[in-house]
């Protein structure tokens, strides 16, 4: 029972791959986007792929000398499809860096240090209470200086 709610979790995980793949191939010059590119580590993203790759080659080294069956074949499917939503993600991002290369001027419009994560992440959080871009500029600006001695 319990291999099967493994294989299950596993086959939903996959799906989720595959949608983040379908969405990296229809991205849009949205602020969503923007603010993802400013607020998102590669590094996050390569070392989840690395540390998920790891986890699937020792699985799978560990495994191999017991031949297949249903509890090897579901765990070995878990950690595959943990590294392709890794990989989903990461190629996600990328898509979104290459398409949205202009996100440095878009947000010169703001007035925002890009090297400064407490004014990445005020502006994050404002744009989750409000979506208009004009009140998001006049807010950003009042509470901007907030964000001076924080890097």
């Amino acid at each position: 029972m319990f291999y099967d709610i493994l294989i299950l979790t596993s086959a939903v995980i996959v799906l989720m791959s595959f949608y983040n793949l379908y969405k990296a191939a229809k991205i849009e010059k949205n602020f969503d986007n923007y603010l993802f590119i400013i607020t998102s580590e590669k590094n996050y993203y390569i070392g989840a792929v690395i540390f998920s790759l790891a986890i699937l080659i020792i699985a799978t080294y560990q495994a191999i000398p017991y031949g297949t069956n249903k509890k090897i074949f579901s765990i070995i499917l878990f950690f595959l499809a943990v590294f392709l939503l890794s990989l989903s993600h990461l190629v996600y991002y990328y898509r979104v860096k290459k398409k949205l290369s202009d996100y440095k001027d878009f947000f010169e419009k703001f007035g925002i240090d890009l090297n400064n994560n407490c004014e990445k992440l005020m502006l994050k959080h404002i744009y989750s209470k409000e979506k208009d871009l004009e009140k998001i500029k006049e807010i950003f600006k009042l509470n901007k200086n907030l964000c001076k001695d924080k890097k």
